[in-house]
């Protein structure tokens, strides 16, 4: 009889360890809950049955005690945990940088991570993740959504796409397709800041609007800016200065030229330090003026249209140029989408450059492409006439000085209307465009950490002393033991 209560008493303290422990790995509470009720019927058995024996009753508590001390200390080692990094180059830590952003913090944010289940991406996320959420867990949040099993999140968060985080600080969003700590603490700072920058797009030339929802529309484009913190307006210069809280104006693909107050009034505010991000579509009749005023800033536009046989290859028309890669600035500072630009003229950068400017190439076509220099006729390459590529179809200027104004050239406008704007790369791009244009672009520069080989080098006696410990010296001491044990029962 008291051979089966032992059994009955270890049996259930035995399945309480198994279910606490197991419902904490699997994150299942049902297996907690049933290893209880059934260790809980066995105790109860057993109590009923000894109570009469005040050994029992001792061994009841004392278990109990027990089966209470590992629960807790279960418990407090789930909620109440610390990591340590042990790598030399702290691979799995926060930069110091970032800490201070997230200890800062005086919004809410929320990120909302897009992977699949099981899917490296959604470790590598975890993992970031919860990093940012020890170092501030009461105002930094985080989930991870399998959009194929909660399709929901499609039309929640609008035109999205797998293996991106979302930054959500209040009304404000943006979207992070390059998930790293730099590209993440750097969308914080810019949704937690105190009031938006003004974004003015001109009107009064036929130029595509914020407010349009068609085709050939910006409302794509503006809601996404709204996200991020901007705010948008529409002027006419004809009407007067550019607003002094401006600090970037757009002119979205004129189709009549500027006159010559307007372009007074573009310049004063470029030379005051403001940003200009000025796409210009090839047209029948030139814009003269707007093309002598970026001439003036080292930006010859041609009128050309620009032919690119690698789009055909990915099923487009000739006549739509597409990039692969971009030359090294902050704006295209890691940027690995492909971006097209239907009907395009070429954006060249004089050589040299005034002093006061420093000028540099975006985006290119291919090498398979040429500006044609007459926009009638077949678009076969003339050797005598056209340009051979790759052509430049953007270019950025910095103006060298105290204000530092900022100049931003594409020989397109098409790709930011709503047909373009969510296809490929064509909206990142142009995101990062007016992130340098507000002068953010830079605001934490992170680098990338990661394992450094470390190789220890022995000399002869080292070698040998290693040798010795590890092959003669240990063995030894277990078979002394082994000697010492033995003599003792024997001699006992």
């Amino acid at each position: 009889m008291k051979k089966k209560l032992n059994i009955l008493i270890w049996s259930a303290v035995i399945i309480l360890l198994i279910a606490i422990n197991l419902g904490y790995i699997l994150g299942n509470n049902l297996i907690f809950i049933g290893g209880l009720v059934i260790a809980g019927i066995g105790f109860v058995v057993y109590a009923v049955m000894k109570i009469v024996d005040a050994m029992g009753i001792n061994l009841f508590a004392t278990v109990i005690l027990g089966l209470a001390i590992v629960g807790v200390l279960d418990y407090g080692l789930a909620v109440f945990h610390k990591r340590f990094d042990l790598t030399k180059e702290k691979v799995y830590s926060l930069s110091p940088q970032t800490t201070k952003v997230l200890r800062n913090l005086k919004n809410k944010v929320e990120v909302i991570g897009l992977a699949q289940e099981k899917s490296d991406i959604r470790t590598k996320f975890e993992n970031l993740l919860q990093l940012y959420k020890e170092a501030n867990s009461s105002r930094f949040s985080y989930k991870i959504i399998d959009p194929y099993k909660s399709p929901d999140v499609i039309s929640k968060y609008g035109n999205i796409s797998l293996n991106t985080l979302i930054v959500k600080v209040g009304k404000k969003k943006t979207k992070i397709d390059d998930p790293t700590e730099e590209n993440l603490t750097n969308s914080i700072i810019k949704l937690t800041k105190q009031g938006g920058e003004k974004i003015f797009f001109i009107k009064g030339h036929g130029e595509a609007s914020i407010n349009d929802f068609g085709k050939r529309g910006l409302s794509d484009l503006s809601k996404d800016l709204k996200d991020m913190g901007y705010q948008l307006g529409e002027i006419s210069l004809v009407e007067g200065e550019v607003p002094q809280n401006a600090r970037i104006v757009v002119v979205a693909g004129p189709k009549t030229d500027f006159l010559n107050v307007e372009i007074s009034r573009l310049e004063k505010f470029l030379r005051d330090g403001g940003s200009l991000i000025i796409m210009v579509d090839p047209l029948k009749t030139p814009l003269k003026r707007l093309t002598a005023f970026l001439d003036r800033y080292g930006v010859s536009i041609k009128n050309t249209v620009v032919v690119d046989m690698f789009g055909q290859i990915l099923g487009a028309n000739v006549l739509v140029p597409v990039a692969t890669t971009y030359k090294y600035h902050e704006i295209t500072r890691g940027f690995k989408l492909m971006t097209f630009y239907p009907i395009a003229q070429g954006v060249f950068l004089k050589e040299p450059l005034p002093k006061s400017l420093n000028g540099t190439v975006l985006v290119e076509s291919s090498p398979r492409s040429w500006a044609k220099t007459k926009l009638q006729g077949k678009p076969n390459f003339n050797s005598a006439t056209d340009i051979k590529g790759p052509v430049p179809l953007a270019a950025a200027i910095e103006i060298q000085g105290k204000n530092k104004g900022r100049l931003v050239v594409f020989g397109d406008s098409d790709f930011i209307m709503n047909s373009y704007y969510n296809q490929q790369g064509n909206g990142n791009l142009f995101e990062n465009t007016i992130n340098w244009g507000a002068k953010e672009e830079n605001l934490i520069a992170i680098t990338p950490r990661s394992f450094k080989p470390m190789n220890l080098t022995l000399k002869g006696n080292q070698q040998r002393l290693l040798g010795f410990l590890s092959i003669i010296l240990l063995p030894e001491i277990f078979l002394l033991l082994a000697l010492w044990v033995w003599a003792k029962r024997r001699w006992s």
